[in-house]
């Protein structure tokens, strides 16, 4: 396992080193167009390209000619649509949020075709008689996953964020994964996290080439299929789990979604600048360290750690309570209520005056 780690590391680290100035290109680069644009210079987004072509080689490789499991191109032809739909988003910049849906959408079907991830149940005996319908469960799991494929996307602004909450993620999962003896779910999880780690190197802190659509869409798809099939073969595994792990990027997507059609009356796909990472850069940043407002590099790295120790706040507990069900709805529900207060406070402007205070003294 940890050879398959370091080859798929050492293959995204190489390729993404080549895209940076293989796709130098105008067309290529991330400009600063648009409300959620932190960064200095114009970078290439194809970073997502080397994590896929780095998981497809290494997967194939050590799963096909090592341990013969077929599973794996199952997986990797289900993320198609959504992966290439993100990818030319990257290229072109004129993929509608529609469209790149309704692939999303595609890749689920493929996935419950293929490999049968559909989710089954709650594990709370009051839902668990809906997911009895067979309508009501493909439906479930078609938004479950697309939401998680997209949630990835939604915290990927800046540096080192959306990469190091995905290794988190992969962790907790390749954990319990290992717990269990698991080896496919080990496998995907050891092969993604080196993927994602090769490109973190470049990405952080100086934000080099970007993850882009495709690869933030990829990442997502492949942590909601790994969930569905963790649970799904083994018993043990409580359904709350897998949602503990994902429920910071997942809660940004809900409170985003709610925060956009409830709050400002505004269509749910237009972007804003009013996320959780959105504020701590603007808002908090600021007051903790000092870094000039004009300096947006250091800002923008200096942001991501605090966001992967929210993130860890949420994977600690799933890690601990994997099989507990009423334990890990508790810490759901606790992590949505202290995401909440957090970005109240930090809208208002409360956190950054408590923290100007304290460093007057």
């Amino acid at each position: 396992m940890i050879k398959s780690l370091l080859f798929a590391f050492s293959l995204s680290f190489f390729l993404n080193f080549i895209f940076i100035y293989l796709f130098n290109h105008k067309k290529f680069r991330d400009t600063f167009e648009g409300p959620q644009k932190f960064h200095v210079f114009p970078t290439p987004r194809v970073g997502g390209l080397a994590i896929v072509l780095s998981v497809i080689i290494s997967a194939i490789f050590f799963y096909y000619f090592v341990f013969y499991k077929t599973e794996i191109f199952y997986i990797l032809l289900s993320a198609i649509p959504i992966t290439v739909a993100g990818l030319v988003e990257d290229i072109v910049k004129k993929v509608t949020v529609k469209i790149r849906l309704f692939a999303a959408f595609i890749s689920v079907i493929i996935g419950i075709l293929l490999l049968n991830i559909v989710i089954t149940g709650i594990d709370i005996h009051i839902f668990d008689n809906l997911f009895q319908i067979k309508v009501f469960a493909y439906i479930f799991t078609i938004i479950a996953v697309s939401g998680v494929a997209n949630s990835i996307n939604i915290i990927d602004g800046y540096n080192g964020l959306s990469s190091v909450v995905s290794i988190l993620i992969f962790l907790a999962l390749g954990y319990v994964s290992f717990e269990l003896n698991d080896v496919f779910v080990l496998g995907m999880c050891f092969i993604m996290m080196g993927a994602i780690g090769g490109f973190f190197i470049w990405n952080y802190p100086f934000g080099k080439i970007f993850l882009g659509d495709g690869g933030a869409y990829f990442i997502g798809f492949i942590i909601a299929v790994l969930s569905i099939l963790l649970v799904n073969r083994n018993n043990a595994v409580s359904p709350w789990f897998p949602l503990l792990v994902v429920i910071y990027p997942v809660f940004e997507t809900i409170f985003s979604i709610y925060r956009r059609k409830i709050l400002k009356k505004t269509k749910i796909g237009h972007p804003d600048s009013f996320h959780l990472h959105q504020l701590m850069y603007k808002r908090v940043i600021p007051f903790i360290f000092e870094i000039d407002r004009n300096d947006k590099l250091l800002r923008n790295s200096a942001t991501s750690p605090f966001l992967w120790l929210i993130c860890s706040l949420a994977i600690i507990p799933a890690i601990l309570f994997w099989q507990h069900t009423y334990v890990l709805v508790f810490f759901v529900f606790l992590f949505c209520i202290f995401y909440i207060m957090l970005y109240r406070n930090i809208a208002k402007f409360k956190i950054g005056r408590i923290l100007k205070y304290l460093k007057t003294y």
